[in-house]
Protein backbone atom coordinates (compact mmCIF):
# COMPACT_ATOMS: atom_id res chain seq x y z
CA UNK A 1 0.00 0.00 0.00
CA UNK A 2 1.51 3.34 -1.02
CA UNK A 3 1.54 6.59 0.99
CA UNK A 4 -1.24 8.16 -1.10
CA UNK A 5 -3.59 5.26 -0.41
CA UNK A 6 -2.84 5.45 3.33
CA UNK A 7 -3.56 9.21 3.38
CA UNK A 8 -6.90 8.62 1.63
CA UNK A 9 -7.73 5.89 4.17
CA UNK A 10 -6.98 8.23 7.09
CA UNK A 11 -9.17 10.97 5.58
CA UNK A 12 -11.97 8.43 4.99
CA UNK A 13 -11.68 7.32 8.64
CA UNK A 14 -12.02 10.92 9.85
CA UNK A 15 -15.12 11.37 7.67
CA UNK A 16 -16.62 8.15 9.03
CA UNK A 17 -16.01 9.27 12.63
CA UNK A 18 -17.82 12.56 11.99
CA UNK A 19 -20.75 10.70 10.45
CA UNK A 20 -20.87 8.39 13.48
CA UNK A 21 -20.85 11.40 15.84
CA UNK A 22 -23.95 12.79 14.10
CA UNK A 23 -25.75 9.42 14.31
CA UNK A 24 -24.82 8.80 17.98
CA UNK A 25 -25.80 12.32 19.04
CA UNK A 26 -29.19 11.93 17.35
CA UNK A 27 -29.82 8.59 19.06
CA UNK A 28 -28.71 9.96 22.44
CA UNK A 29 -31.10 12.91 22.13
CA UNK A 30 -33.96 10.45 21.58
CA UNK A 31 -32.96 8.17 24.46
CA UNK A 32 -32.36 10.93 27.02
CA UNK A 33 -35.61 12.82 26.47
CA UNK A 34 -37.11 13.54 29.87
CA UNK A 35 -40.55 14.61 28.67
CA UNK A 36 -40.57 17.39 31.26
CA UNK A 37 -43.64 19.61 31.02
CA UNK A 38 -43.11 23.19 29.97
CA UNK A 39 -45.33 24.82 32.60
CA UNK A 40 -43.71 26.83 35.38
CA UNK A 41 -42.53 24.66 38.29
CA UNK A 42 -41.19 25.27 41.78
CA UNK A 43 -38.91 22.22 41.57
CA UNK A 44 -35.92 21.45 39.36
CA UNK A 45 -36.97 18.25 37.59
CA UNK A 46 -34.47 15.79 36.12
CA UNK A 47 -34.72 12.17 34.92
CA UNK A 48 -34.43 9.56 37.68
CA UNK A 49 -31.91 7.75 35.46
CA UNK A 50 -29.30 9.92 37.22
CA UNK A 51 -30.05 8.24 40.58
CA UNK A 52 -29.48 4.67 39.34
CA UNK A 53 -31.90 3.20 41.91
CA UNK A 54 -35.57 2.24 42.17
CA UNK A 55 -37.81 5.20 43.06
CA UNK A 56 -41.48 5.65 43.96
CA UNK A 57 -43.70 8.60 43.11
CA UNK A 58 -44.21 10.83 46.15
CA UNK A 59 -47.70 11.71 44.89
CA UNK A 60 -49.29 8.36 43.97
CA UNK A 61 -46.68 6.06 45.60
CA UNK A 62 -46.38 3.89 42.47
CA UNK A 63 -43.00 2.55 41.35
CA UNK A 64 -41.46 4.80 38.67
CA UNK A 65 -39.96 3.49 35.45
CA UNK A 66 -36.69 5.17 34.39
CA UNK A 67 -38.24 6.58 31.21
CA UNK A 68 -41.27 8.08 32.97
CA UNK A 69 -39.86 9.21 36.31
CA UNK A 70 -38.56 12.60 37.44
CA UNK A 71 -36.82 13.76 40.60
CA UNK A 72 -36.10 17.25 41.91
CA UNK A 73 -32.32 17.54 42.04
CA UNK A 74 -32.64 20.16 44.79
CA UNK A 75 -34.81 18.36 47.35
CA UNK A 76 -35.06 14.77 46.06
CA UNK A 77 -38.85 14.65 45.56
CA UNK A 78 -39.91 12.08 42.92
CA UNK A 79 -42.90 12.07 40.59
CA UNK A 80 -44.28 10.75 37.35
CA UNK A 81 -43.55 12.91 34.32
CA UNK A 82 -47.27 13.02 33.51
CA UNK A 83 -49.11 16.29 34.32
CA UNK A 84 -51.44 14.99 37.10
CA UNK A 85 -48.62 13.86 39.40
CA UNK A 86 -46.12 16.54 38.43
CA UNK A 87 -48.55 19.43 38.80
CA UNK A 88 -49.69 18.17 42.18
CA UNK A 89 -46.06 17.78 43.29
CA UNK A 90 -45.33 21.38 42.28
CA UNK A 91 -48.47 22.63 44.00
CA UNK A 92 -48.36 20.69 47.29
CA UNK A 93 -44.71 19.90 48.05
CA UNK A 94 -42.08 22.43 49.14
CA UNK A 95 -38.57 22.56 47.73
CA UNK A 96 -35.44 23.93 49.37
CA UNK A 97 -35.69 27.63 50.21
CA UNK A 98 -33.23 29.44 47.96
CA UNK A 99 -33.22 32.65 50.02
CA UNK A 100 -34.57 33.43 53.50
CA UNK A 101 -34.97 37.06 54.58
CA UNK A 102 -34.68 38.11 58.22
CA UNK A 103 -33.86 34.58 59.38
CA UNK A 104 -30.87 33.14 61.22
CA UNK A 105 -31.70 29.44 60.89
CA UNK A 106 -33.19 27.04 58.37
CA UNK A 107 -35.75 24.36 59.22
CA UNK A 108 -35.59 20.74 58.22
CA UNK A 109 -37.18 19.89 54.88
CA UNK A 110 -38.42 16.32 55.21
CA UNK A 111 -38.94 14.20 52.10
CA UNK A 112 -40.74 10.84 52.34
CA UNK A 113 -39.03 7.75 50.88
CA UNK A 114 -36.53 7.15 48.09
CA UNK A 115 -33.58 7.23 50.49
CA UNK A 116 -30.04 6.67 49.20
CA UNK A 117 -28.79 3.10 49.44
CA UNK A 118 -26.98 2.06 52.61
CA UNK A 119 -27.97 5.00 54.86
CA UNK A 120 -28.43 4.57 58.60
CA UNK A 121 -31.14 5.93 60.86
CA UNK A 122 -30.08 9.01 62.83
CA UNK A 123 -32.07 7.73 65.83
CA UNK A 124 -31.36 3.99 66.13
CA UNK A 125 -28.30 3.83 63.82
CA UNK A 126 -29.69 0.78 61.97
CA UNK A 127 -29.70 0.60 58.18
CA UNK A 128 -32.91 2.09 56.82
CA UNK A 129 -33.34 0.52 53.41
CA UNK A 130 -33.49 -3.10 54.69
CA UNK A 131 -37.22 -2.57 55.32
CA UNK A 132 -37.95 -1.86 51.67
CA UNK A 133 -38.18 -5.52 50.66
CA UNK A 134 -40.86 -6.21 53.33
CA UNK A 135 -42.64 -2.83 53.08
CA UNK A 136 -42.58 -1.75 49.41
CA UNK A 137 -43.41 1.81 48.46
CA UNK A 138 -42.34 5.02 50.17
CA UNK A 139 -40.40 4.21 53.31
CA UNK A 140 -38.33 6.36 55.66
CA UNK A 141 -37.73 10.11 55.86
CA UNK A 142 -34.77 12.26 54.83
CA UNK A 143 -33.99 15.94 55.40
CA UNK A 144 -33.00 17.59 52.11
CA UNK A 145 -30.60 19.93 53.96
CA UNK A 146 -28.76 17.87 56.57
CA UNK A 147 -29.35 14.45 54.89
CA UNK A 148 -30.38 12.81 58.20
CA UNK A 149 -32.54 9.76 57.60
CA UNK A 150 -35.09 7.99 59.82
CA UNK A 151 -37.24 4.88 59.83
CA UNK A 152 -40.94 5.66 59.81
CA UNK A 153 -41.27 4.79 63.52
CA UNK A 154 -38.10 6.65 64.50
CA UNK A 155 -39.27 9.73 62.58
CA UNK A 156 -42.39 9.99 64.74
CA UNK A 157 -40.20 10.17 67.85
CA UNK A 158 -37.79 12.76 66.40
CA UNK A 159 -38.29 16.52 66.73
CA UNK A 160 -38.85 17.08 63.01
CA UNK A 161 -39.70 20.79 63.39
CA UNK A 162 -36.47 21.88 65.06
CA UNK A 163 -33.87 24.05 63.32
CA UNK A 164 -31.57 22.19 60.94
CA UNK A 165 -27.81 22.35 61.52
CA UNK A 166 -27.14 21.43 57.82
CA UNK A 167 -25.49 18.17 58.78
CA UNK A 168 -22.08 16.70 57.95
CA UNK A 169 -21.29 19.16 55.17
CA UNK A 170 -22.43 22.36 56.90
CA UNK A 171 -18.96 23.89 56.51
CA UNK A 172 -19.38 23.61 52.71
CA UNK A 173 -22.91 25.04 52.42
CA UNK A 174 -24.12 28.60 51.85
CA UNK A 175 -27.18 28.68 54.18
CA UNK A 176 -30.16 30.42 52.53
CA UNK A 177 -30.21 33.05 55.29
CA UNK A 178 -26.56 34.16 54.89
CA UNK A 179 -26.83 36.40 51.81
CA UNK A 180 -28.72 39.42 50.52
CA UNK A 181 -29.86 39.06 46.94
CA UNK A 182 -32.29 40.14 44.25
CA UNK A 183 -34.05 37.42 42.32
CA UNK A 184 -33.68 37.36 38.55
CA UNK A 185 -36.21 36.08 36.05
CA UNK A 186 -34.53 32.69 36.28
CA UNK A 187 -35.57 31.16 39.62
CA UNK A 188 -32.26 29.27 39.81
CA UNK A 189 -30.19 32.47 39.73
CA UNK A 190 -29.78 35.33 42.18
CA UNK A 191 -27.93 38.58 41.86
CA UNK A 192 -25.82 38.70 45.01
CA UNK A 193 -25.51 41.94 46.93
CA UNK A 194 -23.59 40.62 49.94
CA UNK A 195 -22.87 37.49 52.00
CA UNK A 196 -22.78 37.42 55.79
CA UNK A 197 -20.65 34.47 56.97
CA UNK A 198 -22.79 32.16 59.14
CA UNK A 199 -21.83 31.11 62.63
CA UNK A 200 -20.44 27.75 61.49
CA UNK A 201 -17.07 26.50 62.69
CA UNK A 202 -14.37 26.33 59.97
CA UNK A 203 -16.86 27.54 57.36
CA UNK A 204 -15.16 27.30 53.94
CA UNK A 205 -18.00 26.95 51.42
CA UNK A 206 -17.74 24.94 48.22
CA UNK A 207 -18.69 26.37 44.82
CA UNK A 208 -19.31 23.81 42.08
CA UNK A 209 -18.73 24.74 38.43
CA UNK A 210 -19.37 22.08 35.76
CA UNK A 211 -18.77 22.16 32.02
CA UNK A 212 -21.69 20.08 30.77
CA UNK A 213 -20.11 19.91 27.30
CA UNK A 214 -17.26 17.80 28.69
CA UNK A 215 -17.43 14.09 29.36
CA UNK A 216 -20.76 13.22 27.74
CA UNK A 217 -23.52 13.68 30.38
CA UNK A 218 -21.21 13.37 33.41
CA UNK A 219 -21.04 17.13 34.03
CA UNK A 220 -24.82 17.46 34.16
CA UNK A 221 -25.04 14.46 36.52
CA UNK A 222 -22.45 16.02 38.87
CA UNK A 223 -24.59 19.16 39.07
CA UNK A 224 -27.79 17.21 39.73
CA UNK A 225 -26.31 15.05 42.48
CA UNK A 226 -24.48 17.84 44.36
CA UNK A 227 -27.45 20.23 44.31
CA UNK A 228 -29.19 17.82 46.64
CA UNK A 229 -26.37 18.05 49.22
CA UNK A 230 -25.51 21.76 48.98
CA UNK A 231 -27.41 24.99 48.41
CA UNK A 232 -28.72 24.55 44.83
CA UNK A 233 -27.50 28.01 43.80
CA UNK A 234 -23.88 27.30 44.70
CA UNK A 235 -23.85 24.50 42.11
CA UNK A 236 -23.63 26.05 38.63
CA UNK A 237 -23.21 25.18 34.99
CA UNK A 238 -20.41 26.89 33.08
CA UNK A 239 -22.23 29.12 30.59
CA UNK A 240 -21.10 31.08 27.58
CA UNK A 241 -20.13 34.03 29.83
CA UNK A 242 -17.64 31.84 31.64
CA UNK A 243 -17.28 31.34 35.41
CA UNK A 244 -17.77 35.01 36.40
CA UNK A 245 -21.28 34.47 37.78
CA UNK A 246 -20.16 31.51 39.88
CA UNK A 247 -17.07 33.28 41.21
CA UNK A 248 -19.08 36.24 42.50
CA UNK A 249 -19.99 33.92 45.40
CA UNK A 250 -16.29 33.60 46.29
CA UNK A 251 -15.75 37.35 45.92
CA UNK A 252 -18.73 38.19 48.16
CA UNK A 253 -17.71 35.63 50.80
CA UNK A 254 -14.40 37.48 51.38
CA UNK A 255 -12.58 37.58 53.78
CA UNK A 256 -13.63 33.95 54.31
CA UNK A 257 -11.90 31.53 51.90
CA UNK A 258 -13.85 29.34 49.50
CA UNK A 259 -13.24 26.01 47.84
CA UNK A 260 -14.17 25.41 44.19
CA UNK A 261 -14.88 22.10 42.47
CA UNK A 262 -14.37 22.35 38.71
CA UNK A 263 -15.92 19.51 36.70
CA UNK A 264 -14.30 19.66 33.27
CA UNK A 265 -11.08 19.27 31.33
CA UNK A 266 -7.78 21.15 31.53
CA UNK A 267 -9.19 23.99 29.43
CA UNK A 268 -12.11 24.52 31.82
CA UNK A 269 -9.78 24.48 34.85
CA UNK A 270 -7.51 27.05 33.22
CA UNK A 271 -10.53 29.24 32.45
CA UNK A 272 -11.58 29.21 36.12
CA UNK A 273 -8.03 29.87 37.40
CA UNK A 274 -7.60 32.75 34.94
CA UNK A 275 -10.91 34.30 36.01
CA UNK A 276 -9.93 34.08 39.70
CA UNK A 277 -6.71 35.92 38.79
CA UNK A 278 -8.53 38.55 36.68
CA UNK A 279 -11.13 39.24 39.38
CA UNK A 280 -8.32 39.42 41.99
CA UNK A 281 -10.34 37.39 44.53
CA UNK A 282 -8.75 37.47 47.97
CA UNK A 283 -8.14 35.15 49.65
CA UNK A 284 -7.60 32.93 46.64
CA UNK A 285 -10.08 30.04 46.42
CA UNK A 286 -8.57 26.55 46.36
CA UNK A 287 -9.61 24.54 43.31
CA UNK A 288 -10.47 20.81 43.27
CA UNK A 289 -11.03 18.84 40.07
CA UNK A 290 -13.54 16.36 38.70
CA UNK A 291 -11.75 15.19 35.51
CA UNK A 292 -14.13 15.24 32.51
CA UNK A 293 -11.73 16.11 29.68
CA UNK A 294 -9.64 14.01 27.32
CA UNK A 295 -6.15 14.55 28.79
CA UNK A 296 -6.84 15.62 32.40
CA UNK A 297 -3.12 16.17 33.06
CA UNK A 298 -3.47 18.55 36.02
CA UNK A 299 -6.05 16.26 37.62
CA UNK A 300 -3.62 13.32 37.40
CA UNK A 301 -0.80 15.25 39.10
CA UNK A 302 -3.06 16.52 41.92
CA UNK A 303 -4.45 13.07 42.70
CA UNK A 304 -7.98 13.48 41.32
CA UNK A 305 -7.48 10.79 38.68
CA UNK A 306 -7.47 10.42 34.91
CA UNK A 307 -11.25 10.11 34.55
CA UNK A 308 -14.40 10.50 36.65
CA UNK A 309 -15.46 7.61 38.90
CA UNK A 310 -17.71 5.02 37.29
CA UNK A 311 -20.32 5.68 40.00
CA UNK A 312 -20.82 9.29 41.12
CA UNK A 313 -21.22 9.25 44.90
CA UNK A 314 -21.79 12.82 46.17
CA UNK A 315 -20.83 11.88 49.73
CA UNK A 316 -17.46 10.46 48.61
CA UNK A 317 -16.86 13.51 46.39
CA UNK A 318 -17.47 15.97 49.25
CA UNK A 319 -15.42 13.98 51.74
CA UNK A 320 -12.49 13.83 49.30
CA UNK A 321 -12.58 17.61 48.87
CA UNK A 322 -12.61 18.07 52.64
CA UNK A 323 -9.51 15.95 53.24
CA UNK A 324 -7.52 17.43 50.31
CA UNK A 325 -4.80 19.95 51.19
CA UNK A 326 -4.30 23.34 49.55
CA UNK A 327 -1.01 23.82 47.62
CA UNK A 328 0.48 26.44 45.32
CA UNK A 329 0.59 26.00 41.53
CA UNK A 330 2.90 28.18 39.42
CA UNK A 331 1.13 30.45 36.94
CA UNK A 332 3.40 31.22 33.97
CA UNK A 333 2.99 34.27 31.76
CA UNK A 334 3.47 33.38 28.10
CA UNK A 335 4.14 36.75 26.46
CA UNK A 336 3.89 36.78 22.66
CA UNK A 337 5.14 39.72 20.63
CA UNK A 338 4.47 39.31 16.91
CA UNK A 339 7.25 40.28 14.51
CA UNK A 340 7.48 41.05 10.79
CA UNK A 341 10.98 40.29 9.53
CA UNK A 342 11.37 43.09 7.05
CA UNK A 343 13.33 46.30 7.47
CA UNK A 344 12.57 48.03 9.65
CA UNK A 345 11.38 45.13 11.87
CA UNK A 346 7.76 45.81 12.93
CA UNK A 347 6.64 44.90 16.44
CA UNK A 348 3.07 44.48 17.69
CA UNK A 349 1.49 44.77 21.17
CA UNK A 350 2.33 41.87 23.47
CA UNK A 351 -0.31 39.20 24.06
CA UNK A 352 -0.22 37.33 27.39
CA UNK A 353 -1.48 33.78 27.94
CA UNK A 354 -1.45 32.12 31.37
CA UNK A 355 0.04 28.61 31.46
CA UNK A 356 -0.41 26.13 34.32
CA UNK A 357 0.47 22.71 32.87
CA UNK A 358 2.68 22.93 29.80
CA UNK A 359 3.49 24.85 26.63
CA UNK A 360 4.65 23.14 23.44
CA UNK A 361 5.67 23.86 19.86
CA UNK A 362 5.53 21.36 17.02
CA UNK A 363 3.94 18.04 16.11
CA UNK A 364 1.94 17.46 19.33
CA UNK A 365 0.44 20.95 19.02
CA UNK A 366 -0.36 20.27 15.36
CA UNK A 367 -2.26 17.08 16.25
CA UNK A 368 -4.19 19.00 18.91
CA UNK A 369 -4.85 21.83 16.45
CA UNK A 370 -6.39 19.42 13.91
CA UNK A 371 -8.48 17.82 16.66
CA UNK A 372 -9.84 21.19 17.81
CA UNK A 373 -10.72 22.19 14.25
CA UNK A 374 -12.74 18.99 13.96
CA UNK A 375 -14.40 19.47 17.36
CA UNK A 376 -15.46 23.01 16.45
CA UNK A 377 -17.04 21.78 13.22
CA UNK A 378 -20.85 21.92 13.02
CA UNK A 379 -20.73 18.20 12.19
CA UNK A 380 -19.13 17.33 15.52
CA UNK A 381 -22.03 16.43 17.80
CA UNK A 382 -20.76 13.58 19.97
CA UNK A 383 -18.94 14.55 23.17
CA UNK A 384 -17.20 11.41 24.40
CA UNK A 385 -13.76 10.75 25.89
CA UNK A 386 -13.37 7.51 23.90
CA UNK A 387 -14.43 9.21 20.66
CA UNK A 388 -12.04 12.11 21.31
CA UNK A 389 -9.13 9.73 21.93
CA UNK A 390 -9.94 7.92 18.70
CA UNK A 391 -9.77 11.24 16.85
CA UNK A 392 -6.40 12.01 18.47
CA UNK A 393 -5.11 8.61 17.38
CA UNK A 394 -6.30 9.25 13.82
CA UNK A 395 -4.56 12.62 13.55
CA UNK A 396 -1.41 11.20 15.17
CA UNK A 397 -1.33 8.41 12.57
CA UNK A 398 -1.73 11.01 9.85
CA UNK A 399 1.38 12.82 11.12
CA UNK A 400 3.40 9.59 11.00
CA UNK A 401 2.50 9.13 7.34
CA UNK A 402 2.65 12.80 6.38
CA UNK A 403 4.94 14.73 8.76
CA UNK A 404 4.19 18.44 8.98
CA UNK A 405 6.75 19.59 11.57
CA UNK A 406 10.09 18.20 10.40
CA UNK A 407 13.22 20.21 11.28
CA UNK A 408 11.26 22.56 13.51
CA UNK A 409 14.53 23.43 15.27
CA UNK A 410 15.48 25.44 12.18
CA UNK A 411 12.48 27.71 12.75
CA UNK A 412 13.26 28.41 16.41
CA UNK A 413 15.95 30.03 18.55
CA UNK A 414 15.83 29.04 22.23
CA UNK A 415 17.33 30.82 25.26
CA UNK A 416 17.25 29.29 28.76
CA UNK A 417 18.02 31.82 31.51
CA UNK A 418 19.47 34.13 28.81
CA UNK A 419 21.82 31.43 27.45
CA UNK A 420 21.39 30.24 23.83
CA UNK A 421 20.71 26.51 23.38
CA UNK A 422 21.76 24.51 20.34
CA UNK A 423 18.76 22.33 19.46
CA UNK A 424 19.10 18.84 17.91
CA UNK A 425 16.88 17.66 15.07
CA UNK A 426 13.33 17.70 16.48
CA UNK A 427 9.66 17.85 15.62
CA UNK A 428 8.50 19.38 18.94
CA UNK A 429 9.65 21.28 22.02
CA UNK A 430 7.77 20.79 25.32
CA UNK A 431 8.00 23.11 28.35
CA UNK A 432 6.62 21.43 31.49
CA UNK A 433 5.39 22.86 34.79
CA UNK A 434 3.75 19.58 35.85
CA UNK A 435 5.00 16.07 35.10
CA UNK A 436 2.01 15.02 33.00
CA UNK A 437 1.75 15.75 29.30
CA UNK A 438 -0.26 14.28 26.44
CA UNK A 439 -2.86 12.52 28.67
CA UNK A 440 -0.59 11.23 31.40
CA UNK A 441 2.87 10.86 29.84
CA UNK A 442 5.47 11.56 32.57
CA UNK A 443 8.44 13.00 30.71
CA UNK A 444 10.48 13.82 33.84
CA UNK A 445 10.05 10.31 35.19
CA UNK A 446 10.98 8.78 31.83
CA UNK A 447 14.01 11.05 31.57
CA UNK A 448 15.23 9.96 35.02
CA UNK A 449 15.49 6.40 33.69
CA UNK A 450 18.55 7.52 31.70
CA UNK A 451 20.73 7.36 34.79
CA UNK A 452 21.63 11.04 34.39
CA UNK A 453 21.15 13.76 37.01
CA UNK A 454 17.65 13.18 38.35
CA UNK A 455 14.95 15.77 37.69
CA UNK A 456 12.81 16.55 40.74
CA UNK A 457 9.67 18.14 39.32
CA UNK A 458 7.82 20.69 41.42
CA UNK A 459 4.64 22.56 40.55
CA UNK A 460 5.60 25.58 42.67
CA UNK A 461 9.35 26.23 42.22
CA UNK A 462 9.08 28.65 39.26
CA UNK A 463 11.16 26.28 37.11
CA UNK A 464 10.19 24.86 33.70
CA UNK A 465 11.55 21.52 32.43
CA UNK A 466 12.33 21.51 28.67
CA UNK A 467 12.20 18.37 26.50
CA UNK A 468 12.38 17.56 22.81
CA UNK A 469 10.20 15.19 20.77
CA UNK A 470 11.60 13.55 17.64
CA UNK A 471 8.35 12.58 15.86
CA UNK A 472 4.69 11.68 16.33
CA UNK A 473 5.80 8.02 16.47
CA UNK A 474 8.12 9.07 19.33
CA UNK A 475 5.01 10.44 21.12
CA UNK A 476 3.35 7.03 20.84
CA UNK A 477 6.48 5.36 22.23
CA UNK A 478 6.57 7.78 25.17
CA UNK A 479 2.93 7.14 25.97
CA UNK A 480 3.68 3.41 26.03
CA UNK A 481 6.72 4.02 28.32
CA UNK A 482 9.12 2.37 25.86
CA UNK A 483 11.21 5.43 24.99
CA UNK A 484 12.73 8.53 26.57
CA UNK A 485 12.36 12.22 25.70
CA UNK A 486 15.26 14.34 24.53
CA UNK A 487 16.31 16.35 27.57
CA UNK A 488 17.06 19.99 26.70
CA UNK A 489 17.36 21.62 30.15
CA UNK A 490 15.46 23.65 32.73
CA UNK A 491 15.10 27.36 33.40
CA UNK A 492 13.15 30.08 35.17
CA UNK A 493 13.39 32.54 32.27
CA UNK A 494 12.67 31.20 28.78
CA UNK A 495 12.86 33.06 25.49
CA UNK A 496 11.83 31.57 22.15
CA UNK A 497 12.29 33.37 18.84
CA UNK A 498 9.99 32.05 16.11
CA UNK A 499 11.12 32.68 12.53
CA UNK A 500 8.30 30.94 10.61
CA UNK A 501 4.69 29.90 11.28
CA UNK A 502 4.54 26.89 13.64
CA UNK A 503 1.77 25.14 15.64
CA UNK A 504 1.67 25.85 19.39
CA UNK A 505 -0.46 24.86 22.35
CA UNK A 506 -0.79 25.99 25.95
CA UNK A 507 -2.58 23.62 28.33
CA UNK A 508 -4.23 21.87 25.39
CA UNK A 509 -5.46 25.04 23.63
CA UNK A 510 -3.76 25.17 20.17
CA UNK A 511 -3.11 27.87 17.58
CA UNK A 512 -0.86 28.61 14.60
CA UNK A 513 1.83 31.14 15.51
CA UNK A 514 3.64 33.34 13.00
CA UNK A 515 7.04 35.00 13.56
CA UNK A 516 7.24 36.22 17.16
CA UNK A 517 9.41 36.87 20.17
CA UNK A 518 8.06 34.73 23.04
CA UNK A 519 8.98 34.91 26.72
CA UNK A 520 7.87 32.48 29.43
CA UNK A 521 8.30 33.01 33.17
CA UNK A 522 6.43 32.51 36.45
CA UNK A 523 4.94 35.73 37.84
CA UNK A 524 2.33 34.45 40.33
CA UNK A 525 0.70 31.33 41.78
CA UNK A 526 -2.77 29.79 41.97
CA UNK A 527 -4.20 27.71 44.82
CA UNK A 528 -5.28 24.13 44.10
CA UNK A 529 -6.41 21.19 46.21
CA UNK A 530 -4.18 18.11 46.15
CA UNK A 531 -5.69 14.77 47.10
CA UNK A 532 -3.37 12.35 48.84
CA UNK A 533 -3.65 8.65 48.01
CA UNK A 534 -5.64 6.60 50.51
Amino acid sequence: MDIGTIELSVEALIGSLLALSILFAFCRSLLSEDFVSTFKTRHSWKSIKVLEQACFCNVCEILLTPSAGLFCDCCGLCTHATPPCQRRADREYRCKDKWLRNESTVRHLWVHGNLPMGVHCADCNEEVDHHVSTDPGLYGWRCAWCQRCYHNDCYTRADSKEACDLGEFKDMIFPPYCFVAARTRDSMRLHLASITPPDIENWEPLIVIANTKSGSSTGANVLSLLRGYLHPLQVMELGSRGPQDALQWAAKASPRPCRILVAGGDGTIGWVLNTIYTLNIKPQPSVAIMPLGTGNDLSRVLGWGAEPPSVLDPVKILRSIRRARSVNLDRYDLQIEKLHYRLPIQRHPTKTIHVYNYFSVGVDAYITYNFHKTRESRFYLLSSRIFNKLLYFTFGTQQVMQPGCEHIEEKLTLYLDNKPVQLPELQALVFLNIDSWGAGCKLCELSNANGEVRIVNSISDGMMEVFGIVSSFHIAQLQCNISKPVRIGQAKQIRLQVKETVPMQADGEPWMQGPADIRLSSRSQARVLKLAAT
